[in-house]
């Protein structure tokens, strides 16, 4: 498990939260932080510039660590940083992880209603489940209930409710598992065949208790309202071949854009359907 942090307070969140799952699966978690330099002006002094740089991610990684050895001494960390475009260290990272964990924004974010562009790559691109992590919700807010996870019957939904039944497990928590039709239309409800299809995963993961549900409303508004009471909202992202592997379906984005808690994104294809990028990197520091 890989867990991306760049030292803002939404990196830090999403660090905390990748140690709980790592606890909870009894696994090692590796912390990656990716450092970009930008092209400078000609006043500048680069080798200055990038000596800075390089001692900034060299803390950022050591009060990572520091910071999960007071809290999770408990588990096997390794840390280290690398010289790259950070969506493209981590969705290369993806290849050789189950999951990544990235914070909702970085240390540029611009507003809690916008998801930062390196979270929103890395969502889209990479090829094992990414968790996007907001920053902590107020303590007073709604109390959380479960795990949520939307499907509609295709190859992803389903990738991402065997998923969901994992993580409801793991927290010995309900599983909430919606699917959503917006048909004005109708006057009443009623659950289609796609319910039925969680069968076999109720049988794998029987100590799970399942609410399924049916709702006449737009998915992703469904889906958004639903995670206000939710540990987790888990959905599926479309994309079984390399044309349309970068491209996330409108209710896994407006889930990333709007949903208040964390949001895992899961496709639905093999990892070798995906091209990944090759990112220029330098060695690893740390």
């Amino acid at each position: 498990m890989i867990v991306g942090i760049d030292g803002s307070e939404d990196g830090r969140h999403a660090l905390h939260w990748a140690a709980g799952e790592a606890a909870r699966r009894d696994q090692p978690l590796r912390i990656l932080h990716a450092v970009a330099f930008p092209d400078r002006p000609l006043e500048s002094s680069p080798v200055a510039d990038t000596m800075v740089g390089l001692d900034e991610a060299g803390r950022i990684v050591d009060d990572a660590v520091a910071d999960l050895g007071r809290t999770w001494p408990q588990i096997d960390l390794t840390a280290n940083w690398i010289v790259g475009t950070p969506w493209a260290v981590l969705t290369r990272a993806a290849t050789e992880s189950d999951l990544i964990v990235v914070g909702s924004h970085g240390r540029r974010g611009i507003g809690a209603g916008l998801m930062g562009s390196v979270a929103a790559d890395v969502a889209q691109r990479a090829t094992c489940p990414v968790v996007v992590v907001r920053a902590a919700r107020d303590p007073h807010g709604p109390d959380q209930h479960g795990v949520v996870v939307g499907i509609d019957g295709s190859e992803a939904s389903m990738a991402a409710t065997g998923f969901a039944f994992a993580a409801a497990s793991a927290r010995r928590l309900p599983l909430t598992v919606v699917h959503a039709v917006w048909d004005p239309t109708a006057n009443g409800y009623e659950t289609p065949d796609v319910v039925d299809k969680i069968g076999s995963l109720r049988q794998r993961w029987p100590e799970v208790g399942v609410h399924a549900r049916y709702e006449n409303g737009r998915p992703a508004r469904v889906l958004t309202d639903l995670s206000a009471e939710a540990d987790l909202l888990v959905v599926g992202a479309r994309g079984c071949t390399a044309a349309t592997a970068v491209l996330l379906g409108s209710v896994s984005r407006n889930a990333l854009q709007q949903a208040p808690c964390p949001v895992a994104v899961v496709r639905g294809f093999a990892h070798e359907d995906l091209p990944v990028p090759t990112p220029a990197v330098q060695p690893v520091g740390g």
